[in-house]
């Protein structure tokens, strides 16, 4: 890598049903303070509300906006890979349809790919979110990638960047991974393959939590279910077990906290999140056989 020129950086957005938060992303990417040439490639993967008109409204306006449709086939890798297919750029930068990019964004990730084939940014979690989301997923300091698993850092998939080269050569993500872990597996397969990831605290993302009990509930179960599917894939390459004790007094702790499900809305939530996580990481081990708990 050097401080060369540049040339065309390509955005992917997978987006599905998001008609409700997808105007405000456009908008955001429209107001960029990146300098250079870039396109934003929406991959449209198989939506049933407005968001298809949507897009074809925002194309009127914004010449650098492409929507690839990926009807068959759901889930956030394929959409990936498919735009990252469809990616005219040397550089590709990926961001979720239900976010809002800082105005610095692009730019912050791009100045770190000028030295790293792969990097990611920081999560802002408070300006979108009201108090049973953050209950939930309570926010965290982001200035660093994160490393949830003891093993490897990695960037998440709604706020990062690498060369098209390297998705290339790791013949891009593993579409196995449809719900959880799938930013995880595939910047583990980078690092593993030799290249270093670094850290874009000026690319803030303003991130977009779910907000009601059920979907908060379902997103972390799923979340949890594919930490066995990791554990199976890395473990041979390094990635640590989980730890009996911990994850028999993590169940302890949610026991004792189990009459605040009768509680309020974000009492609720906290608990709700960590049980379903914790009992995806359960169905999760059995469906691979590989206890990760």
């Amino acid at each position: 890598m050097n401080h060369r020129e540049l040339g065309l950086v390509s955005v992917v957005m997978p987006a599905h049903n998001a008609e409700s938060t997808l105007d405000a992303q456009l908008a955001a990417l429209n107001c960029q303070t990146y300098q250079g040439p870039w396109e934003v490639v929406v991959v449209e993967n198989g939506s049933s509300d407005g968001t298809r008109a949507l897009l074809r409204s925002w194309q009127q306006g914004m010449p650098q906006l492409r929507v690839v449709e990926a009807a068959e086939g759901l889930g956030v890798n394929r959409a990936r890979n498919l735009g990252c297919r469809s990616a005219r750029g040397e550089l590709v930068l990926c961001c979720d349809a239900d976010d809002v990019v800082a105005p610095g964004w692009m730019a912050g990730l791009v100045d770190a790919l000028r030295t790293s084939p792969a990097v990611g940014g920081a999560l802002e979690r408070r300006e979108l979110n009201g108090p049973v989301a953050l209950a939930a997923r309570p926010p965290k300091e982001s200035d660093a990638l994160l490393d949830t698993f003891a093993f490897l850092p990695y960037p998440p998939g709604a706020n990062c960047g690498f060369h098209k080269a390297l998705w290339s050569r790791l013949d891009g993500f593993d579409e196995s991974y449809r719900y959880g872990s799938d930013d995880v597996e595939f910047f583990w397969r980078a690092q593993l393959a030799g290249g270093r990831l670094a850290f874009a605290p000026s690319a803030v993302v303003h991130y977009r939590l779910r907000g009601e009990l059920r979907p908060i509930a379902r997103q972390l179960y799923r979340y949890g279910r594919s930490h066995p599917k990791l554990y199976r894939d890395f473990a041979d390459r390094g990635m640590p077990p989980s730890h009996l004790g911990e994850a028999a007094a993590a169940w302890w702790r949610l026991l004792v906290r189990l009459p605040d499900l009768a509680g309020p809305a974000e009492r609720r939530a906290a608990v709700l999140g960590q049980l379903a996580m914790r009992a995806g990481r359960v169905v999760g081990s059995a469906r691979y056989r590989r206890c990760y708990l």
